[in-house]
């Protein structure tokens, strides 16, 4: 604290001394950095990786062209958020097709929770299982070295991941997880809670809901849906190429609640 207060106080002298105004100043001080070599650290960057919508439509494709069952499996995992190690454990009596929602007893921690399914994934579903009444959902084709025959390991997930992934032309590294990245922000910017999706995802902390999942990208998107004045997207359009992402979902925020106000007023008139 002592050398930035004795910095502070050198280099307020030689502003007065020199006549510098507040807006030289900022000149002065750029200046400076660059000839002591001092850059600013690298932006972090927000959201997280996950397969765009058409990188999702490609994936799901390739991996109903390899095998109907590998599609569904894939399906599965990528429409639940589901980690791979909750995936192998499922089994036929975790899934209720009339209430459509697959339980997932061995969430992380231990912890059981209830996910809901699309109407569309549950008929899959409801013709996969056929007659079953008990047994692994996706079972393993072979017997394995484990000590349950005939179940999926998590590597073995991963694997096949990766082989649809490359199949379907995906450059980036898609992972299991990554299909969880993709769901929470997909519904994140298709307008679901935070609080919701921290239950759907299992997370105990909501902080890590925000982390995972919050993207900025998804929010702006989601805020610019609301606005409905086609001179309110061009101005914020034109932030977003001017001033980036965090500057415009400000600027989209502030129109949003300066509409909700007019309408309380409208309403109260």
């Amino acid at each position: 604290m002592g050398s930035i207060q004795r910095a502070v106080a050198a280099v307020a002298t030689v502003l007065v001394r020199e006549g510098i105004d507040y807006a030289q100043s900022k000149a002065v001080f750029k200046a400076a950095r660059a000839r002591a070599r001092l850059h600013a650290p690298l932006a972090r960057r927000s959201g997280v990786a996950r397969l765009s919508v058409e990188e999702e439509l490609r994936f799901l494709d390739a991996a109903y062209a390899r095998d109907g069952r590998v599609g569904l499996m894939l399906q599965t995992l990528l429409e639940t958020g589901a980690r791979t190690s909750s995936l192998v454990q499922l089994r036929v009596e975790d899934v209720s097709l009339a209430e459509r929602v697959i339980t997932i007893r061995s969430g992380k921690g231990g912890k059981r929770r209830e996910v809901p399914i699309r109407r569309e994934l549950a008929q899959l579903l409801r013709l996969h299982i056929g007659a079953r009444r008990a047994g692994s959902l996706f079972a393993s084709r072979q017997a394995g070295s484990g000590p349950t025959p005939y179940v999926l390991t998590r590597q073995r997930i991963g694997q096949i991941v990766r082989d649809v992934a490359k199949a379907a032309g995906i450059s980036k590294r898609v992972y299991p997880h990554l299909l969880r990245h993709t769901v929470a922000t997909r519904l994140l910017a298709l307008g679901m809670d935070i609080t919701d999706l921290q239950r759907f995802l299992g997370h105990e902390s909501i902080t890590t809901t925000r982390h995972y999942a919050e993207t900025t990208a998804a929010t702006l998107q989601r805020r610019f849906d609301q606005l409905t004045d086609p001179g309110a997207h061009s101005l914020i359009a034109g932030i977003q190429r001017q001033h980036g992402d965090e500057a415009a979902l400000m600027a989209a925020e502030l129109l949003a609640q300066r509409r909700a106000e007019r309408v309380i007023t409208s309403a109260g008139a």
